[in-house]
């Protein structure tokens, strides 16, 4: 179909069913290397090449951590509020 927004299976990323225990966690470290490279990247592009890309890739990690534990602390405020409302 031409407005079909499910690809076809034949266009479908490779299943790691196949994979060994080490081998997925050699793929997800990798992946996760990748993505840290894709950061640094855009860190790059975004401030110049003569920034300090260890700096501000740990400033950047900082800022995703502290909106973790906002969210978690929102959703655990969320939940209390619900057990003492008796829901």
């Amino acid at each position: 179909m031409k407005n079909q927004l499910i690809p076809p299976p034949e266009l479908a990323p490779p299943g790691i069913g196949h994979l060994s225990v080490k081998e997925r966690i050699e793929l997800w470290a990798r992946m996760v290397d990748e993505g840290d490279q894709l950061v640094m990247a855009a860190l790059r592009r975004e401030l110049g090449p003569d920034a300090d890309l260890t700096a501000a890739f740990t400033a950047w990690l900082d800022r995703r951590a502290d909106e973790k534990i906002r969210e978690l602390r929102s959703v655990a405020e969320s939940r209390r509020k619900e057990r003492e409302n008796g829901k």
